[in-house]
């Protein structure tokens, strides 16, 4: 039987229940849906916004079908439905002629609605489905544990992270797998997203390797997991660091994450407003777009929403599923380089498509803060199940290659030995292709220094080509990964390669020759990474916050693109955070001129570099130090008198209510 789609509009979702039987055919204008009552009723809770707003299309996209896609309702299920339904209605009454304030009146409408029917939906089907809740208990997890294959994975597994990580992808496939447990409450819930696939594990897999509160892995794992019971004393004593863990980063580290928090958020707040609308700016920060790598996701996943100029001369969006973007390098619109003349906002172009889910008259600086330090503390509180190993070993070169490199002060570079300068007349460095696929963006950009260097390269392995004065030309091949940190050209290395170039050979191996190279700088430098959840906040406080002392290096020296890559790289590396959040933060932490005590943000005509937090609270309004602390030493400083070229700040009328509303003031 066929039932044409648009003729249920006529009904309500209660009387369907009523009405609708069996399975059927629903005709929709872009195509047919085979499916049943359940499906259908459950998706007549959403046709709400078509029954409010009739010029919305029907579409086969508009059925829960089309995001089951032949599995079980999950917990965002209904997530993805409302926003599909939701933004092609804002599609349809969308005008061109809208102003701002139209656009923020249309788009509020149709989320309190959205509201509504997710209220609708969880009260009317607690009720309804009451008699399908189910329970489990030890009995469930037992049968899961005898199963063939888990049974076996577990009897087999072997004390290494490879063997560990196999034995939990098995329980996990079998959990998947409708047949394998069939009406297994355990089963039911992995399927429906329910359940966290890691407590899963921990519980009929082994435990795992585990570390201690100072982030260093006990180097023998737990082989059992909680449904054996973790019996013998060593796997009972390394266990329990897990209560020690949670115990240290509850006190100290999450107050630390949370005062910072408050301090970013504190300082952004200038960024107040996002305004709809295209400033039109042609200065585009160079992305190249990056696949998945081990953990860490494909940059589309993040780049979802941010504009960018394509090849042929056309603004597109980037919808996080365009696989031919992986590894080109693309022309984004970035609020750093907004040229919108608001000196508190930005245009909604040069933020991106993340506009849409900002509600109006919201403070786009705090609202950045506040999702990137919610993430952050919330796996601080949670370290014991997201930690890792976080410790950074000193640079480690094998005695052989200690005859060709040496390790920089930091220990976190190699340079070259300038014993070879005696021995050969001329030497190259090869580096793989495939390893440095942003060698070729050193010659569009008139200064390195904008280029992020682990873009530019990720190196595993180097050969150096060395060259006697009787042309004898020796191979000598290194390894200069450490441990999972991968090697980078440095700056120095790509002015050269800039200047001098760099030769491709028939192998795919670029061939650059040192001999004219300033032997005292590093060729090659690590990334310093942490992978403790509590060391990756405090990184991401290091690198915003600075030291007083490096104001001005800052503010003339770095390279504001280069910066923002890494920050985030650095974010990225443990949380999945939209660029547009890290553009504005970065944004907010920008000033014109330090030197010249201009700690405006940089806008069209101005000169611009990164401030320091602690300067950048007491150089722009004093309201948000007064929110903050630090009070006697502001002051008592004979320039919180002298400045007068500062920002306003939203907090000014509370501190002077009077000068600021009534007389117009500023502080």
């Amino acid at each position: 039987m066929k039932i044409q789609a648009r003729r249920l509009l006529d009904f309500s979702t209660e009387q369907l229940w009523d009405i609708l039987t069996g399975e059927f055919t629903l005709v929709f204008p872009d195509g047919e849906v085979k499916t049943n009552y359940k499906e259908t009723v459950f998706s007549s809770y959403f046709w709400d916004f078509h029954r409010k707003y009739p010029e919305t299309p029907l579409l086969t996209r508009h059925h829960v079908q089309s995001v089951l896609k032949g599995a079980a309702i999950r917990t965002n299920t209904h997530l993805k439905l409302l926003g599909t339904i939701m933004w092609d209605t804002y599609d349809t009454y969308f005008r061109p002629t809208f102003d701002q304030e139209q656009e923020y009146r249309l788009r509020d409408q149709l989320t309190i609605e959205l509201c509504e029917i997710s209220n609708h939906i969880y009260n009317d089907l607690t009720l309804r489905l009451e008699e399908y809740v189910t329970s489990l208990d030890i009995v469930d997890f037992i049968k899961v544990f005898r199963h063939p294959r888990v049974t076996e994975a577990n009897k087999t597994v072997l004390p290494t992270e490879e063997s560990i990580v196999a034995t939990h992808r098995v329980i996990q496939e079998v959990l998947a797998d409708k047949n394998s447990v069939p009406s297994n409450p355990i089963s039911l819930a992995k399927r429906a997203g329910i359940v966290n696939e890691g407590q899963l594990n921990q519980i009929l897999g082994p435990r795992g390797f585990l570390t201690d509160f100072d982030s260093n892995i006990f180097k023998r794992p737990i082989l059992v997991g909680y449904l054996e019971g973790i019996r013998s004393m060593y796997d009972s004593l390394i266990e329990s660091r897990s209560a020690t863990k949670s115990l240290i980063f509850s006190k100290d580290p999450l107050q630390q994450a949370e005062y910072f928090s408050r301090k970013l958020q504190l300082m952004n707040q200038v960024v107040r407003n996002v305004h709809y609308g295209d400033c039109g700016s042609t200065q585009y920060l160079l992305w190249r777009v990056r696949p998945k790598r081990g953990k860490m996701a494909s940059d589309l996943k993040n780049l979802r929403g941010k504009w960018y100029m394509d090849s042929d001369g056309v603004l597109k969006v980037i919808q996080g599923n365009e696989e031919h973007l992986i590894n080109k390098t693309l022309k984004l619109r970035m609020a750093v380089n907004c040229q919108h003349p608001d000196p508190y906002g930005i245009c909604s172009k040069c933020f991106g498509d993340l506009y849409y889910s900002v509600p109006e008259k919201t403070n786009i600086g705090q609202m950045c803060c506040t999702s990137l330090c919610q993430k952050s503390t919330q796996n601080v509180l949670s370290v014991k199940h997201y930690d890792g190993s976080s410790a950074v070993d000193a640079l480690e070169i094998s005695q052989d290659a200690q005859r060709y490199l040496r390790a920089t002060p930091n220990q976190l570079g190699y340079l070259l030995n300038e014993k070879l300068r005696s021995s050969y007349v001329r030497v190259q460095l090869v580096v793989p292709a495939d390893e440095a696929v942003g060698i070729g963006d050193v010659l569009d950009v008139d200064d390195v220094t904008k280029l992020p260097i682990s873009r530019v390269s990720e190196i595993n392995f180097i050969q150096l080509l060395l060259t006697d004065k009787d042309g004898l030309t020796t191979d000598v091949s290194i390894e200069v990964r450490n441990g999972k940190r991968l090697a980078s050209m440095t700056y120095p290395l790509l002015r050269h390669i800039r200047e001098k170039g760099a030769d491709l050979d028939g192998h795919k191996n670029y061939v650059i020759d040192l001999t004219d190279f300033d032997w005292s700088k590093p060729i090659l430098s690590l990334a310093f990474k942490h992978f403790n959840m509590s060391d990756h906040s405090a990184e991401i406080s290091t690198k915003l916050e600075s030291r007083v002392a490096e104001m001005y290096d800052r503010d003339k020296n770095v390279s504001i693109d280069a910066f923002l890559v890494d920050f985030f790289d650095l974010v990225n590396s443990k949380l999945n955070v939209n660029i547009a959040v890290i553009d504005v933060i970065v944004y907010g932490i920008m000033v014109v001129s330090a030197s010249d005590n201009n700690y405006n943000l940089p806008k069209p005509g101005t000169e611009r570099g990164l401030g320091v937090l602690r300067y950048l609270m007491n150089r722009r309004s004093l309201a948000a130090t007064m929110a903050y602390q630090g009070h006697k030493d502001v002051i008592a400083d004979p320039v919180s008198y002298l400045g007068t070229n500062r920002m306003d700040h939203p907090f000014d009328s509370i501190l002077m209510p009077y000068e600021v509303l009534t007389l117009g003031g500023k502080t």
